[in-house]
């Protein structure tokens, strides 16, 4: 005998579409001194009393007291946390550390976390305030070059799994970024042209950028002002280099301004980070972001010229600015083909049996933002 289920009321299925009132603002303050904002800053967002500085004994050591003499105890209950240098903080168990030092003292929705350091500290003070009763503010205050030009700005934040970096993470927008570039002052000089990358990476885009926002490029471009900026030794008190930094960052905030989640235009700033993020994971994170963004450009641009995009002389130009500042220009020996494509395997820009890709595109400063390449061919990546 068969069953059948009886509705007693048909219609229409009704389907709904709103718009929310969410809006993201995030106050940027970019030169020398920016880290001075920071009381000012928290009480602009009318911030709780509890706020927690996170940082890595490589930044506590310079900046932690500076920047805690900017939180007047009286306005404030300041603590701090220290999570171990590079990558090695971002984990679940550091996260969950994180929850309960919030838990334990109390913190409320409007309190604030502080992340007082580079991308990882970032990524990871970010993802602990996105998560932490469903949001805490989050103000970040960039201690290195590649942080600020690109790390602090744009509200990515995520923690590493084995299978590979920042696969878990969440799109959450910082309150503040205050980007001090006094701090760049005391940056170990490989940490500080690691970024060097970053903002080649920003010199390859720029065109693009300036076509789908309102991004106004400078009387230079970025990737000529770069060229002179590391023939001149790339020094931070270089009004030049001054100037980059805060050209990138515009940059990135148009972008993010235009697409925050990255269904199209972001995927710009992906441009090189396939190919990094699997040596930096195949490496055991051996090899810094920066030098491993920087290869990552210098594969996607070599696949430009096979593929008849750009010519060999662009691939030359590419290669000799990161080589200028001693950053490595091909993938180390030792770090085996089959590992870096079973890294890109899991990247996060996977849909299905493809990989969506960013290549410079006929000119250098121009790109394609919406190349697939199937999984099974991302060994011609390498």
């Amino acid at each position: 005998m068969s069953m059948r289920h009886k509705t007693r009321h048909k219609g229409p299925v009704i389907t709904m579409l709103w718009n929310t009132a969410i809006e993201v603002r995030t106050r940027v303050a970019v030169g020398a001194g920016a880290r001075t904002k920071l009381s000012g800053t928290l009480h602009q967002i009318n911030a709780g009393k509890h706020v927690l500085v996170l940082c890595q004994p490589s930044t506590a050591v310079h900046w932690l007291r500076d920047v805690l003499a900017h939180l007047p105890s009286e306005d404030y209950r300041v603590t701090t946390l220290e999570v171990p240098d590079g990558e090695a903080c971002k984990t679940v168990d550091w996260l969950v550390r994180i929850w309960e030092h919030l838990q334990e003292r109390g913190f409320e929705r409007h309190d604030t976390i502080v992340a007082l350091g580079g991308g990882s500290v970032s990524d990871l003070a970010g993802f602990a305030a996105s998560t932490y009763m469903r949001g805490l503010n989050l103000i970040v205050v960039p201690t290195s070059l590649l942080a600020q030009v690109d790390a602090a700005i744009g509200g990515k934040t995520a923690i590493n799994l084995p299978a590979g970096k920042n696969l878990a993470g969440t799109f959450f927008f910082p309150r503040a970024v205050l980007a001090d570039q006094e701090i760049l002052a005391t940056v170990p000089r490989p940490q500080l042209v690691a970024g060097v990358a970053e903002i080649l990476k920003y010199a390859l885009i720029e065109d693009t950028v300036a076509k789908h926002t309102d991004y106004e490029k400078g009387q230079k471009p970025i990737l000529e002002v770069l060229q002179k900026a590391v023939e001149d030794g790339f020094e931070i008190d270089d009004p030049a280099v001054s100037g980059l930094i805060t050209s990138c960052i515009k940059m990135k905030l148009y972008v993010v301004a235009r697409d925050p989640r990255e269904e199209g235009l972001r995927r710009v700033l992906n441009l090189g980070h396939t190919l990094g993020h699997a040596l930096e994971k195949a490496g055991e994170f051996n090899l810094s972001h920066g030098a491993s963004v920087g290869i990552g450009l210098v594969h996607a641009t070599k696949l430009s010229v096979q593929q008849k995009r750009l010519k060999k002389a662009d691939l030359e130009k590419v290669k000799d600015i990161l080589f200028s500042v001693g950053l490595p220009i091909e993938i180390p020996k030792g770090v085996s083909k089959e590992k870096l494509v079973e890294a890109m395997e899991h990247d996060k820009k996977r849909e299905g049996e493809t990989i969506r890709l960013v290549l410079p595109q006929t000119r250098l400063g121009t790109v394609d933002y919406d190349v697939s390449m199937p999984v099974s061919e991302l060994s011609k990546l390498i």
